[in-house]
């Protein structure tokens, strides 16, 4: 799983008829310091109820797509799975 900070949202009139009842959210990876990392943005299947700002763990799986929709006709290969209240790293 990938952390990532919500930055937008995606509004199309036309989708395929398995992405209809979802709702798709820009996403960007970030640190664990909540700095973003030099990678691409990506869409995600919202099915938590996220929103702009944030904090998610984002599945980038085909599979796990298919098992949350529980659909193998979606068209996507990114959904998040959790929004982040929050958590804490203990270096040794």
């Amino acid at each position: 799983m990938i952390l990532c900070k919500v930055i937008g949202t995606l509004v199309a009139t036309q989708k395929d008829a398995e992405l209809r009842p979802a709702k798709l959210l820009v996403v960007k990876p970030i640190n664990l310091d909540g700095s973003f990392r030099n990678e691409r943005e990506m869409i995600a299947i919202d099915t938590q109820d996220a929103g702009e700002g944030d904090m998610v763990l984002v599945a980038q799986e085909g599979a796990v797509v298919e098992q949350v929709m529980q659909s193998d006709k979606v068209p996507a290969n990114t959904i998040v799975m959790a929004v982040v209240d929050g958590f804490s790293v203990h270096e040794p």
